[in-house]
């Protein structure tokens, strides 16, 4: 296992505004981070912070989204930003911490069309599908189906996926849980201001 090289953030990198909307997060919920160096010698993609809450590591790739809604496929923005962050995340899941992936609306923060939950659970588990009788119209089955970002063999790197958003006084994280994920986050031990959501995926 390698170790993880870091930057404390000196205050004059430059900054996306994700990162800029995420440090501003961890900053009113006084939590510590450090600026992750980006790859240099050895070519491997890292994601952009370190977190450390109490005994708990995490670490955390942002991702803007340059979009303010319009004709879309449920979920297909966020599964895209999947797709591009998987290097980053798999970085952080070598080194056994749990890696979150963030995602953010760059041209509206207050806009939440791309962004809901149901985006990133059908990202996550696939479109949610409702079996229905043929002679009686009653249903009998719902389950999540395809276009599926998550399974036991693909993308366990990720150990969540989460929405970074503007409140109404102040930046909330929304996590959503990979249950395939490899390395588990202990959600019981983060604290109030992360938002945490778990889908039951059956058999």
């Amino acid at each position: 296992m390698q170790p993880v090289r870091l930057l404390v953030y000196s205050g004059n990198e430059m900054k996306t505004a994700s990162e800029s909307a995420f440090e501003s997060f961890l900053k009113e919920n006084n939590l510590t981070f450090e600026k992750i160096e980006e790859a240099k010698e050895d070519g491997a993609r890292r994601p952009d912070y370190l977190v450390q809450i109490g005994d708990i590591k995490l670490m955390f790739e942002i991702k803007g989204l340059n979009f303010a809604g319009g004709n879309r496929t449920i979920g297909d923005h966020v599964r895209r930003t999947i797709n591009e962050a998987r290097g980053q995340v798999r970085y952080a899941a070598e080194q056994g911490i749990p890696a979150v992936l963030l995602v953010y609306n760059n041209l509206d923060q207050l806009f939440s069309s791309g962004i809901e939950d149901h985006d990133f659970t059908t990202a996550i588990y696939g479109e949610y599908t409702l079996l229905f009788d043929r002679n009686t119209g009653a249903p009998v089955d719902a389950f999540y189906g395809r276009n599926q970002s998550m399974r036991k063999e693909s993308n366990i790197e990720f150990s969540a996926i989460g929405r970074l958003k503007q409140g109404s006084r102040r930046m909330t994280v929304t996590l959503f849980d990979n249950v395939f994920s490899q390395v588990k986050i202990p959600y019981e031990k983060l604290p109030a201001c992360f938002d945490v959501i778990r889908v039951n995926i059956s058999a």
